[in-house]
C-alpha cells in the first residue's frame, strides 16, 4: 500500500486571493448643433473619440504592473443628455499601438435618455499594456438642431493575475 502524500497548493493560490477593481470615469462632451448637418444627415461625434479612461494610474495605485493583468473589460457605458434622438446607432471601438482595434459596445435605441450600451465582453488587457488606449465612435444619425451636452459614464473591470495579486500584496506591506 502506498502512503499518500499531503496535497500542497502553491502559496500564491492560498495567500494572495483575487485582485479585482473597477475604474470609473465621467466626462461631458458637446455635440455642435447645425441646421445644415441636421438637414444633410451629418453627425459629428468627434468629442466622444477623445474620451480616455485612465486605467494606468489606478493600476499603479493598486500596485499592479501592466504584465500582471489577466483581463480588462468595459462593463458599463452610458450616455445621458436632454435629447439623443438625433443618433440612430453607435458602435464604440478601442485601439492601441500594435494591437488590433476591437468593438467594445453598441447601442441602437436613443429614444430616451440615459442610453445604456450592450457590452461585447472584449478583453482589453493587451490594449492597456500597449499604452495609449484610444476610443473611437462610429455613429449614424444627423446633427442636432442645437448644441447638445452629452454626459458619458464608463466603468472598466480590471482583474490581475494571481502573480499580480501577490505582487500588489507585497507592495502594500
Amino acid at each position: 500500500m502506498r502512503a499518500s502524500l499531503p496535497v500542497r497548493l502553491p502559496l500564491v493560490l492560498l495567500g494572495c486571493g483575487l485582485l479585482t477593481f473597477t475604474v470609473e470615469d465621467n466626462s461631458t462632451t458637446t455635440v455642435e448643433g447645425s441646421l445644415v448637418g441636421e438637414l444633410l444627415g451629418v453627425l459629428d461625434l468627434e468629442g466622444l473619440d477623445d474620451f480616455d479612461v485612465t486605467i494606468e494610474q489606478e493600476m499603479a495605485d493598486q500596485g499592479v504592473e501592466p504584465g500582471d493583468l489577466d483581463s480588462v473589460t468595459l462593463t458599463e457605458l452610458t450616455l445621458d443628455a436632454d435629447d439623443l434622438s438625433f443618433v440612430s446607432s453607435m458602435v464604440v471601438l478601442v485601439s492601441a499601438d500594435g494591437v488590433a482595434e476591437v468593438s467594445v459596445a453598441s447601442a441602437e435605441d436613443f429614444s430616451s435618455s440615459p442610453v445604456s450600451f450592450e457590452m461585447t465582453g472584449a478583453n482589453l488587457a493587451d490594449h492597456v499594456v500597449a499604452g495609449g488606449m484610444r476610443f473611437r465612435v462610429e455613429a449614424s444619425g444627423s446633427a442636432p438642431a442645437e448644441d447638445t451636452d452629452i454626459d458619458v459614464h464608463v466603468e472598466v473591470r480590471v482583474e490581475a493575475t494571481t502573480q499580480g495579486a501577490c505582487n500588489a500584496a507585497e507592495k502594500g506591506r
